[in-house]
């Protein structure tokens, strides 16, 4: 297991890094080029690709024995439950920054012979930024976060995407719960998790890169991430995913599987 004080010497780089990037990103956003990938709503941009290629060009100069996963490349998945291995989302939410240039995010986590150690979720519009770090704490901004209080789903607003799931079934997550929201950025919906604000964020689809920081800040607050069988998620593969306060898991699980409501598309 790395020790804590290796991984702040890691830390104060990849702050330093991450501020860098929030320096650039007015000028790439002022001249953002548009592209498609598997479809229309398949986005990614010349911001997406900048960040990933600075990340691995920093990676390369500073920590050469490294391994990136990333989501525009790097998806050579042979070694990467082998030493460190850091998993990027360069833009979380690449159709709210093109349509909006709002809620937005990095997602950045780093693994060390497949456990999570460092996680980044850094929310560029707002400067807020999330960090854990294992063995020490998780913070927003500089200010360190505990775990949020356990409450029973008819209290907590909900979030999720509705791919796979049948209209019975999100109708009664809706009467279940207090409210529903979607930001349509997952680290930003899971962010809402970590802070209480949300309850529970359900992702039917969810990519390795969505999720790469979830698993150590879901592990240090508390809360429950899973699939949808309670089971353990691969950071490689990704897949149906949640991230929940403890108090509303369960019951919100129980409503997600029965009646047919999630099939897998």
């Amino acid at each position: 297991m790395v020790n804590t004080a290796a991984l702040k010497q890691i830390d104060e780089r990849i702050i330093q890094w991450l501020d860098q990037v929030r320096t650039m990103l007015p000028a790439m956003i002022k001249e953002m080029d548009l592209q498609t990938k598997a479809n229309r709503f398949d986005l990614v941009t010349n911001v997406d690709k900048s960040i990933e290629q600075s990340f691995e060009e920093m990676l390369t100069k500073e920590f050469p024995e490294h391994q990136l996963y990333g989501e525009e490349a790097h998806h050579d998945t042979d070694r990467l439950r082998e030493g460190y291995t850091w998993v990027l989302d360069p833009i979380d939410g690449t159709a709210n920054l093109v349509k909006q240039q709002d809620d937005f995010c990095l997602i950045l986590g780093l693994f060390y012979n497949g456990e999570p150690v460092l996680s980044y979720i850094d929310e560029f519009p707002r400067q807020k930024r999330f960090k854990a770090i294992k063995g020490e704490g998780v913070y927003l901004n500089d200010e360190r976060l505990s775990p949020p209080p356990e409450r029973p789903l008819k209290d907590c607003l909900i979030s999720f995407n509705n791919k796979g799931l049948n209209d019975e079934t999100m109708h009664d997550l809706l009467d279940a719960s207090f409210g529903y929201r979607l930001i349509g950025a997952c680290g930003l919906d899971s962010a809402k998790v970590f802070t209480g604000q949300f309850g529970v964020h359900i992702h039917t689809n969810a990519k390795p890169w969505d999720i790469g920081a979830q698993f150590l800040f879901a592990d240090m607050l508390g809360l429950k991430m899973t699939n949808f069988q309670q089971g353990p998620i691969d950071f490689i593969k990704g897949g149906p995913f949640i991230i929940s306060n403890k108090g509303c898991y369960e019951e919100m699980l129980e409503i997600l599987l029965q009646k047919g409501g999630y099939q897998k598309a």
